[in-house]
């Protein structure tokens, strides 16, 4: 039993996700118009903001590439709006 149960484990450690899945969670008003995406945090906190240039789908892009990820190569990040992010500077 012992012999089996380090051969699950190795295979456990070796083996990594297959797929990598980013969630993005955005919150839209009623009636609301979908504004461009500003900043973008994670559950632990971590922040990227929208650099000058940068389009929305690069910030997405850049976040979720190094967003770090639960066991199931699951990550999760949550939008802001550019116009709270102004709106606080």
């Amino acid at each position: 039993m012992q012999s089996l149960e380090k051969r699950i484990a190795a295979l456990e450690a070796t083996s990594a996700p297959a797929d990598e899945m980013t969630i993005i969670r955005r919150f839209v008003s009623p009636g609301g118009s979908d504004g461009e995406i500003g900043s973008l945090r994670d559950d632990e906190g971590k922040l990227w903001t929208r650099q000058p240039g940068e389009t929305e789908q690069e910030l997405i892009d850049r976040a979720s590439l190094e967003v770090k990820r639960n066991p199931w190569g699951i990550a999760s990040l949550t939008a802001d709006g550019a116009e709270v992010l102004h709106a606080e500077h």
